[in-house]
């Protein structure tokens, strides 16, 4: 009996594991899936490698979300779910080891967790996240990017924090969203991050094991075990000791090797890497239309990412028009109506954002200055020092008057005045804002980092909806995607609107989406064409969330920074089926960031009533720089 090899390949990276005749263990890789490599090159390469190094592998094993493509290429029929695999590998360590046989398995991955029970060394009952990513290692990995911190500083803050602050464990960017404003009241760093630990493993908790009692011994596994302050948080919320193994990585690598040693199966033998091309098409068998990527080796056409076993046997096409969803449309025949005050008043109006604080400075029907800047964690502090720089903009000794608005908007106010008079919501402002610069405005699409909203205007009232779930119809996704692909805003939408045919994004939540789009990324999509057809989901889902059931009213006016992507700005009119005179787009990209800020300075020259704050300072020498 020679080497048994077996494969995990996840979401974000590929584990291999070998055990040799004798039942020893043999080194375990693990390879980061890298964006510009295709995955079956990517997987041939580090097969070669190590089989280089540990020696020739008679029998193979495979797991994870690319079995089926690394079986096809590495010649083999052994194959099986993660349950199995990381079953089957935590029972071969913990008997090497003199460990206690598990009878809980909690698996937290890149994009993925699950749960495994065991009975008498065998799966009874496993669950999966769905089509959230919330409770899983995307989940931690985008907050400590957005703050630039590794995954070991996290584990030293959270490890010495004596008390945690509790923040939304329902989406992963909305988890940022409360961290940030935890930040911006002042909560200290340790404290956030204890609190996102255990938001992270509350979701796991709630939506993967469904609250139910977990049995020990508990084997805590994949990528995020290797934090030793997840594995305590862990064990705090469930009151029991967490093992965490040695290789936990690595387990399902480990179980494929020991089923692979099983059965026995010979493998065949492996062709040059330049023998395989890949190409794309959406398949013709059926009303689906699924898309497929197509591996082809010779003369035999390998065909992935349909939904039966007929995908691609009737052909392909490269070119599929894109279902359109059915909007009820209608011109805008009355409104609110709304007349601008008179005079020459001056008015600073602040949008404290989540990410994006926003400050304009008016006078009468003149945007004077406009400026944004990140959010703070003290966001007084930075009013007062953005309302210093706008008020050297003003003649001396001259008042003005002022409002705020934003997610931090109605926080800002107490502190400025020790009330809330000074806020006005987001959406009056942000209508306010658009019919000022379009008058004729029926519909206000507002697409922001963290969130979006629709605005319809009537003859009476505002109606009106904001997204309340989840992040995958709002900026962030495109803002994520970019780094994924390691290209600025600007640079991503500029090649997304080089495709002539967007991909199909399957999934609705943020983050597994960017898993679909990874996905047909290592069969050899086009950049371009999941670039944009990122764009066509966000607003697919926008329309689906905000949109359903009612009626747009035209013309409709797009705003907030999403649409300084012109991709986006294209997939909206197009599922929408605006024409040209049917929507509008400021020219002044200020206008698009800056709306919330211009409304609320509008609402303030409204009220007339001149601003007074004891301790704000002037000093005519800190002013900002240009636009």
């Amino acid at each position: 009996m020679g080497l048994s090899l077996g494969i995990d390949i996840g979401s974000t990276t590929l584990k291999i594991a070998a055990i040799d005749s004798f039942g020893q263990l043999k080194p375990i890789v693990i390879k980061y899936l890298l964006s510009d490599k295709p995955l079956y090159k990517l997987l041939l390469s580090t097969y070669l490698e190590y089989t280089k190094l540990y020696g020739k592998a008679d029998y193979i094993g495979l797991t994870g979300s690319g079995q089926k493509l690394g079986a096809y290429i590495l010649g083999t029929d052994c194959t099986a779910t993660e349950i199995i695999a990381h079953a089957k590998g935590s029972v071969f360590l913990a008997r090497k080891l003199n460990l206690p046989l598990p009878k809980t398995i909690v698996e937290i991955g890149g994009q993925d967790s699950k749960l495994i029970l065991l009975e008498n060394n065998v799966p009874i009952f496993f669950n999966m996240n769905s089509i959230c990513s919330a409770g899983t290692g995307e989940f931690l990995r985008h907050t400590l990017e957005e703050q630039s911190l590794s995954f070991q500083e996290f584990n030293h803050y959270v490890l010495r924090a004596q008390a945690e602050e509790h923040l939304e464990d329902t989406c992963t960017v909305f988890v940022r969203r409360a961290f940030r404003h935890a930040g911006q009241n002042g909560v200290s760093l340790d404290r956030r991050l204890k609190g996102l630990a255990t938001a992270i493993l509350q979701n796991y908790l709630r939506t993967v094991a469904k609250n139910r009692p977990l049995e020990a011994p508990v084997f805590f596994l994949g990528g995020l075990s290797k934090c030793s302050a997840l594995a305590q948080t862990l064990a705090e919320l469930l009151e029991e000791t967490v093992f965490v193994p040695p290789y936990s990585q690595g387990i399902g690598a480990i179980g494929m090797a020991v089923l692979a040693q099983e059965k026995e199966e010979k493998v065949d033998n492996l062709l040059p890497i330049d023998s395989y091309s890949m190409s794309s098409g959406y398949c013709l068998g059926c009303v689906n239309n699924c898309e497929l990527s197509v591996l082809s080796c010779k003369d035999k056409h390998y065909y992935l990412g349909g939904r039966c076993e007929s995908a691609g046997k009737a052909g392909l096409t490269t070119s599929l028009t894109l279902n359109k969803p059915q909007i009820n449309k209608r011109q805008l025949t009355q409104k609110l109506s709304f007349s601008f005050p008179q005079g020459n008043n001056w008015a600073i109006g602040l949008d404290v954002g989540s990410r994006q604080f926003k400050a304009a400075l008016i006078c009468g029907e003149e945007l004077i200055y406009l400026h944004t800047e990140t959010t703070a964690a003290d966001i007084y502090k930075q009013a007062l020092n953005l309302m210093t720089m706008l008020k050297a903009h003003l003649p001396k000794e001259c008042s003005f008057c002022l409002k705020t608005t934003g997610s931090g908007g109605r926080y800002l106010s107490k502190k400025l005045s020790g009330n809330e008079s000074c806020y006005e919501t987001e959406i009056l402002c942000h209508y306010r804002a658009a019919d000022k610069i379009f008058p004729d405005v029926g519909s206000v699409i507002d697409i922001g980092g963290n969130d979006s909203k629709i605005i319809i205007a009537s003859k009476a009232s505002l109606d009106f909806a904001m997204n309340d779930r989840c992040a995958a119809g709002t900026g962030s996704f495109l803002e994520q995607l970019a780094k994924r692909f390691n290209l600025t805003l600007e640079e991503a939408s500029l090649l997304a609107l080089r495709s002539d045919k967007p991909a199909r994004i399957g999934s609705r939540c943020a983050v597994l989406a960017e898993t679909d789009i990874i996905h047909k990324m290592r069969l050899g999509a086009q950049y371009q064409d999941l670039l944009l057809g990122a764009c066509y989901s966000l607003a697919r889902t926008f329309i689906s969330d905000n949109l359903h059931g009612r009626t747009l009213i035209t013309p409709v006016v797009f705003q907030g920074g999403a649409f300084l992507n012109p991709a986006l700005l294209l997939a909206f009119t197009d599922l929408l089926s605006l024409k040209k005179d049917e929507y509008h787009v400021a020219k002044d990209k200020r206008y698009l960031v800056g709306a919330g800020a211009i409304g609320a300075a509008i609402y303030a020259l409204e009220e007339r009533r001149p601003f007074e704050q004891a301790n704000l300072a002037v000093n005519y020498s800190l002013v900002g720089g240009n636009l």
